[in-house]
């Protein structure tokens, strides 16, 4: 019964786990995705405000612009990550003792089970590595990106009153 209990648990953390990075990824597109396109506004102020192709950022510049923040942060979804990684390697490793001394009371594909369950626990962590070298090479790089140039024409400059 506490093992039903406890693997229900850890499967709705993990579910919750997964819809915040699948919901943080999908935020950071639409918002760099918008950020790259044009936007649609009305035609009189289309006409002032047009920028040229050029001139707007690519999508891979606005996905880095739109990511730095979220990955800067540390929040309750990568305690809830490490949480998840130390109890899930902690239930692997405990049943790997178990099927070590007693091989013959399991079925042989227990342990193709096991490989998996530590293949997609290291993946995890692997990914959470993959973040924290992201963050950190964003802080060492000091450079801000470049901003889009508006006043590269005269009749974009903005104006003296």
């Amino acid at each position: 019964m506490m093992m039903t209990m406890l693997a229900w648990l850890g499967g709705a953390i993990g579910l919750v786990v997964t819809g915040s990075a699948v919901l943080l990824a999908w935020t950071v597109y639409s918002r760099a995705q918008a950020e790259a396109l044009p936007s649609a506004a009305p035609e009189g102020a289309a006409a002032q405000t047009e920028e040229r192709p050029e001139n707007r950022p690519s999508l891979s510049a606005a996905l880095v612009r739109q990511a730095g923040p979220h990955l800067a942060r540390w929040t309750f979804f990568d305690y809830a990550l490490l949480v998840l990684f130390a109890v899930g390697s902690l239930f692997l490793f405990t049943d790997l003792l178990a099927v070590l001394r007693d091989a013959e009371q399991y079925p042989p594909y227990h342990f193709a089970y096991l490989l998996c369950g530590f293949v997609f626990t290291l993946a995890g962590m692997l990914m959470m590595l993959v973040r924290l070298a992201l963050t950190i090479a964003s802080i060492r790089s000091e450079r801000p990106l470049p901003a889009p140039d508006h006043q590269d024409h005269p009749g974009h400059a903005e104006q003296a009153q």
